[in-house]
């Protein structure tokens, strides 16, 4: 006999919530929905090696493509580089026919397509859209009902390294969960006839990049500054209330429901931030100058930090990562002695209270999905846009980026003002490596570098592509190095101090389907197991129905 066929389908998301964490918390009763069930279901690791990178792993669940390489693009003809937000691509319960959707924060998901039920960006991390939804409304009537999501771009705002604003993005994390949870609650009543429920829970995101230093080893330079308890302990909070939100979300679930939990990409210590976004854009401003932008310690002062032990720099309590380069970036011209001297002083002092809403929180964007148009974001918080005046003049500059290093080379026939003919190109991506090669890891010694990628040696005047001729993945807990030719760049302080990694992990459990344990896949493959659930869900019994082990099938 078939085995029974789920009705409905839930996918529940778990933004870059960390496999090995997770799995400690589920042994030590920490996470007992999510553990009871794994019991009950099929549990298998997830890799997204091929698309974590782009930092776009959502969007790439939704559409099942990964054909995008980076979170951001440059125009050549203006030099300006941008943040791209969701793409109008048809995610992959668009095509079926008789799905009925209700969709809530699913990252980088677009409104373009019309669906049967309810689409809605409400509240969470990176949306990558504007706050809207399909049908019109619906955002304004979760505003008023239960409030908004106190974190929504207010996360980048947290300074780890200052206790009550830990407190306070992790108090606006639990707020905005509960309120999503319930948020499900009233759109589930809205829209009775679903099929697929979809929502990504992203409160791990913010907390993993803002906290993670909280789980470092004993021997890493974050494991000793003051908030490393404090932040673990939050962490961990955090996780436990994605457990309680997982379990309100399946209260709502009727019992012939197939429910998917996954984590399509992880978390561990960044080990990026600081050498991609001010580092190596420095070192390339001075290969190609041979003078500094970027004010580093006298030698008298690197001495002194070196006796100390290295420890980490820490910023003003006041400060953002950002104050604290501007404070030593550029000339000392009179603006900007009297600019250091009002941040310095903390007359521009930002809120540090998530409640506060430093970024306001916009209402539902009044457009209607087919007027919004792929969202763009100029990228001029990056230090590495700081150097953009100088990009005309340079052999190569340090792109945009947030993530691993990337390098771009000015090539004349494809950057307006390219000063590299396509002949010295080769000759370009052997200098910037030679720099970048001969780069010294101020605190261990050991080189700063782990690999450098060519990334497009075969096609470097295409107009499509990577905007980027050069990747750079760096040695773990680089903050300052120092060049023979061009001296010593840094320390700097540690922005984000969680970084993704490419484990996941997936959940299937609901009516035919076994519990056990699979072997590890690729995450690109999660959206045709979606496609072929929903299927199940809207057709009822069929050769997908009497595949009990889908996960286990999909795995072989």
């Amino acid at each position: 006999m078939a085995a029974p066929s789920p009705r409905k389908l839930a996918f529940i998301g778990l933004d870059a919530v960390e496999p090995e964490l997770a799995e400690r918390l589920m042994t030590q009763g920490a996470m007992p929905r999510l553990a009871a069930l794994r019991r009950r279901g099929q549990y298998g690791r997830l890799v997204s090696e091929s698309t974590w990178r782009s930092g776009r792993v959502w969007e790439t669940l939704l559409c099942g493509q990964a054909d995008f390489p980076s979170a951001s693009l440059f125009d050549p003809d203006t030099y300006t580089p941008w943040q791209l937000g969701s793409r109008r691509k048809p995610p992959f319960y668009a095509s079926i026919p008789g799905a009925e959707v209700v969709a809530l924060d699913v990252p980088y998901m677009s409104l373009w397509y019309d669906v049967p039920g309810a689409q809605v960006i409400w509240g969470g991390h990176d949306a990558g859209y504007p706050r809207a939804s399909r049908p019109a409304g619906l955002v304004r009537d979760l505003d008023a009902l239960l409030g908004v999501h106190p974190t929504f771009h207010n996360d980048f705002n947290c300074a780890w390294w200052h206790p009550p604003s830990v407190e306070s993005l992790a108090s606006g994390l639990f707020t905005g969960s509960r309120r999503r949870t319930d948020a499900l609650g009233h759109l589930l009543q809205r829209v009775p006839h679903w099929n697929l429920l979809m929502t990504v829970l992203s409160e791990g995101h913010s907390a993993g990049e803002m906290f993670w230093h909280g789980l470092a080893s004993p021997d890493h330079p974050l494991a000793r500054t003051p908030t490393a308890d404090l932040c673990r302990d939050r962490l961990i909070d955090v996780y436990r209330e994605l457990d309680a939100a997982l379990g309100r979300i399946l209260d709502l679930l009727p019992a012939d429901a197939a429910v998917m939990v996954a984590s399509v990409h992880g978390m561990e210590l960044n080990h990026y931030d600081v050498p991609s976004m001010a580092l190596l854009p420095e070192l390339l401003y001075r290969a190609n100058f041979n003078r500094a932008r970027l004010r580093t310690a006298s030698p008298r002062a690197i001495r002194r930090w070196q006796n100390a032990g290295c420890p980490p720099i820490i910023p003003a309590a006041h400060h953002q990562w950002d104050d604290w380069i501007r404070l030593r970036f550029g000339p000392q011209s009179l603006s900007t002695r009297w600019r250091e001297f009002r941040i310095a002083r903390g007359w521009r002092r930002p809120a540090r209270r998530i409640e506060d809403l430093a970024v306001p929180i916009p209402p539902e964007n009044p457009r209607p999905p087919e007027a919004i148009d792929e969202p763009r974001w100029e990228l001029t918080w990056q230090p590495t846009v700081w150097y953009r005046d100088a990009w005309p003049r340079m052999r190569a500059f340090a792109a945009p980026l947030f993530y691993d290093g990337r390098v771009r080379i000015n090539l004349a026939g494809r950057d307006r003002d390219g000063i590299v003919t396509p002949d010295e190109y080769p000759a370009a991506l052997a200098w910037v490596e030679s720099l970048l090669l001969a780069c010294r890891d101020l605190r261990s010694g050991r080189p700063a570098v782990e690999s450098i990628t060519r990334l497009r040696q075969s096609d470097p005047l295409a107009k499509s592509g990577p905007d980027a001729d050069l990747l750079i993945t760096w040695n773990p807990g680089v903050d300052a190095i120092a060049h023979p030719e061009l001296g010593v760049i840094g320390p700097v302080p540690f922005r984000r101090t969680g970084g993704h990694t490419s484990r996941g992990f997936a959940c299937l459990a609901g009516p035919g389907i076994g519990p056990g344990e699979v072997p590890q896949r690729e995450a690109l493959g999660l959206t045709a197991e979606l496609a072929d659930l929903l299927r199940v869900a809207i057709c009822g019994a069929g050769p997908a129905a009497d595949r009990a082990g889908v996960l286990a099938a999909a795995s072989r």
